[in-house]
């Protein structure tokens, strides 16, 4: 690969793959659920977090845009560890909303910013055509770090639940430090700073590109259709009477299969073609999810594990999408309000999801979504690649 000078890409790669040591995420729902003891709660939860990153998802974009990638990247890990000590307190629904608050303020600062910041940092030396690969492998490196946390976190939740939660301190207090090293790199930059303006500019911009709006419009229907599946997970391994200890091992096969998919997205994307690979791997992966819930045991996990794959593979391919559809001085701010949309859904599928699990089971509410999700290779007929 050719040489790139920017210190950015070696930094942001060490602070990804530090990032994804969150030794609480195999069982956060189940965190959730000692203390507020039902699905519904647990997803309610999982809601308020995707409703908050609703309402901070395109100022927050507006504001990496305005005020600069590297402030916003190193204020978003300061709310980071605020979040952090509300949910090691826990034991209420309030602390929980508050975390989950907080958490989604600084996963909204971050949104759109990392990517932004990787792509000028690109273009700052004319090698933007390096994105799509530096992109994935960014990606990659999250789900690596997840796995060995995941791994570690599912011993650690046989001693205490809320241990997951205050080892991983430690990771976040890293990323904090590391991210006062980036570097602002040189993008277009607007002649004013009011994020009001900047925000309606950008929903101008967008409203005004066919490509665009149907771009947005997939993803919104690829995040809401998926991302509640791997946040409601660990219940339905309980369903499935699998034993708590795995819980590290099947998240972080899961990460691993997502890491691979991250890491393979360029290479198949240039080989088939971005439309042609979103296409395969969203029949692909309902197909996967449909197969580990009819079966139980080590067949359950291969299907379950495997079908990440699709969430490594397409962002990176939407993320190229996106950015070659927009200019740099409003390029963070049309990534948030695509992560917006794709929240929105969440937010709105996520209480459906725990409405379902509990007038049946989770079981039968994850085989709906996958029915629903049939509806993604239709919308992704209409994209129409850049040339």
């Amino acid at each position: 690969m050719e040489k790139i000078k920017s210190p950015n890409i070696p930094i942001m790669y060490a602070t990804t793959i530090i990032g994804g040591m969150l030794f609480f995420l195999p069982v956060l729902a189940l965190y959730f659920e000692k203390s507020l003891f039902s699905i519904t709660n647990v997803a309610i939860i999982f809601s308020v977090e995707a409703i908050a990153i609703v309402i901070f998802e395109i100022p927050t974009g507006a504001i990496a845009d305005l005020f600069g990638r590297r402030k916003t990247m190193i204020f978003s890990n300061l709310i980071v560890l605020c979040a952090l000590v509300f949910l090691s307190i826990g034991g209420s629904m309030t602390m929980f909303v508050l975390y989950a608050i907080l958490n989604a303020f600084a996963r909204s600062l971050t949104s759109g910013t990392d990517s932004a910041l990787i792509y000028d940092s690109l273009k700052e030396e004319n090698k933007e055509h390096l994105y799509k690969k530096i992109i994935g492998t960014y990606m990659a490196l999250w789900p690596l770090g997840a796995s060995l946390g995941s791994i570690i976190g599912g011993y650690l939740a046989k001693i205490s639940l809320q241990l997951t939660v205050l080892a991983s301190f430690i990771p976040i207090l890293i990323i904090f430090v590391l991210s006062f090293f980036l570097k602002e790199p040189k993008y277009e930059k607007e002649n004013h700073q009011n994020i009001l303006r900047h925000m309606f500019g950008a929903v101008k911009t967008i409203l005004s590109n066919k490509q665009l709006i149907i771009i947005i419009c997939t993803f919104l229907f690829m995040i809401a259709l998926s991302e509640p599946l791997h946040l409601l997970d660990p219940l339905f391994f309980k369903y499935k009477n699998i034993p708590i200890e795995y819980f590290g091992w099947i998240s972080a096969l899961t990460f691993a299969f997502s890491s691979l998919g991250f890491y393979l997205s360029h290479y198949l994307s240039e080989k088939i073609g971005n439309r042609n690979i979103l296409i395969l791997v969203s029949i692909l992966c309902p197909l996967f999810i449909l197969t580990a819930t009819l079966n139980s045991g080590i067949l359950l996990v291969v299907f379950w594990a495997t079908s990440a794959i699709y969430f490594g593979i397409k962002n990176p391919v939407v993320s190229h999408l996106l950015n070659s559809q927009v200019n740099s001085s409003k390029r963070a701010t049309v990534i948030s309000i695509n992560n917006f949309m794709g929240q929105l859904g969440t937010a709105a599928v996520l209480p459906l999801l725990g409405y379902f699990a509990e007038l049946y089971n989770i079981q039968t509410a994850i085989q709906l979504s996958i029915l629903a999700s049939l509806i993604i290779p239709i919308m992704l007929l209409f994209i129409k690649e850049k040339k």
